[in-house]
């Protein structure tokens, strides 16, 4: 008759207490693997979510242009129809282009955007990124232009320094520069030149038109659902920030892939240890398995009891492990790590934890510990109580 599993429960216990400094070896092991994944996961989701943070910031969740690059004229019409589309959260019109910025005798070529003056008021995420408010007036009439941050380095620009801008339609404005724009991406901070909206179309020689139109969603994930529908729509060129940023995304997610993986290693040489310990275990509990065997008790209780002393071992020390990797994570993120801004381009190292890595580094580091317990309990399972009692 095979004992209820809470008797077996009971043994098994009682057999991982008796070697309580070798289980404690075993359960930190698995828990130092769990937590430097949970962390390393954690840490891997800040980087992405502050990248994606940033691209969206400065980068349309859905751009609307004209499909010829002529600009589109009915913009306000089209602004209008998308305003309407639901899962629309603001409608901005833009200019876009490229330009030659000159500096006395130095000439570099810039990316020319513009944007309506309000925007740099309404939206939280130009706020954030406009180091010095713009205030000059040029000789134009129209307010300063905003530079790069690290384009303004590059070429030592100061507030108030006046810039020449010449585009490919051999137009030559002077501008007074009256801040500067610090996105956090770099390629873009070094090459960005930011101007009011109808500065840029007669610079860009767009008269009353614009390059296009940034729509900005609630969800910006779901993007391509909303640009279908504006697709359905409007007859301009739709394009979802998912699919410009497609190479990039498939980066972040491979790198995570290969993050888990790599440091998965961890918590396999963990349970490949603690499966080496339940081998030695099963060696020096032969006696103790024989007269169980002896009394009654199948193989398979015995592998039964062998496998829950492995359970008990990869659980403890999974449940240890993301109980450390969600503290060490949270102190990360309240007393964060700081990064040299001029390598990282951020001040200090991102956190963001998320509950599914949680679930799949635990459901993991378990499949792992049974997996590998798997060999001592078939060990156990074909021990022989007769020679084992003779040995004795």
């Amino acid at each position: 008759m095979m004992p209820p599993m809470d008797v077996l429960l009971f043994l098994a216990w009682r057999h991982v207490v008796a070697r309580w400094r070798q289980a404690i070896l075993l359960v930190t092991g698995v828990a130092v693997g769990v937590c430097i994944l949970t962390t390393a996961l954690s840490l891997t989701n800040g980087f992405e979510h502050d990248l994606v943070t940033k691209i969206l910031g400065t980068s349309p969740h859905v751009s609307l242009s004209d499909p010829a690059n002529t600009g589109v004229s009915a913009w306000k019409d089209w602004q209008s129809g998308v305003s309407r589309v639901a899962g629309v959260e603001r409608v901005w019109p833009y200019v876009s282009g490229q330009a030659l910025l000159v500096l006395g005798n130095r000439v570099s070529g810039v990316v020319l955007q513009g944007v309506p003056r309000e925007r740099l008021h309404e939206d939280a995420l130009y706020r954030q990124a406009i180091v010095e408010a713009p205030a000059a007036k040029d000789a134009m009439g129209h307010s300063g232009v905003l530079v790069g941050l690290e384009l303004a380095r590059l070429r030592g620009i100061s507030r108030g320094d006046s810039i020449v801008l010449v585009t490919g339609l051999a137009r030559r404005v002077t501008l007074k520069v009256s801040g500067f724009f610090q996105s956090g991406l770099y390629e873009l901070d070094s090459h960005l030149v930011l101007l009011d909206l109808p500065l840029a179309s007669q610079v860009m020689g767009l008269g009353q038109r614009v390059t296009g139109l940034d729509v900005r969603l609630v969800d910006p994930f779901q993007a391509p659902v909303v640009a279908r529908v504006i697709q359905q729509k409007l007859p301009g060129a739709v394009r979802p920030w998912t699919t410009q940023n497609r190479p990039l995304l498939g980066a972040l997610a491979t790198e995570k892939r290969v993050v888990f993986l790599v440091v998965l290693f961890i918590i396999v040489v963990a349970t490949l240890g603690a499966a080496n310990t339940l081998v030695l275990w099963v060696l020096e509990q032969s006696r103790d398995l024989a007269i169980l065997r002896a009394m009654g008790a199948s193989g398979a209780m015995a592998g039964r009891l062998v496998l829950l002393e492995g359970a008990l071992i990869t659980v403890v020390g999974t449940l240890v492990g993301l109980l450390a990797g969600f503290m060490l994570s949270t102190a990360l993120g309240i007393f964060p790590m700081a990064l040299p801004s001029d390598i990282y381009y951020i001040s200090n190292l991102p956190v963001r934890m998320q509950g599914i890595d949680f679930v799949l580094t635990g459901v993991s580091a378990i499949v792992l510990g049974l997996l590998f317990s798997i060999l001592p309990a078939r060990r156990a399972t074909r021990l022989d109580p007769i020679e084992v009692i003779r040995r004795a």
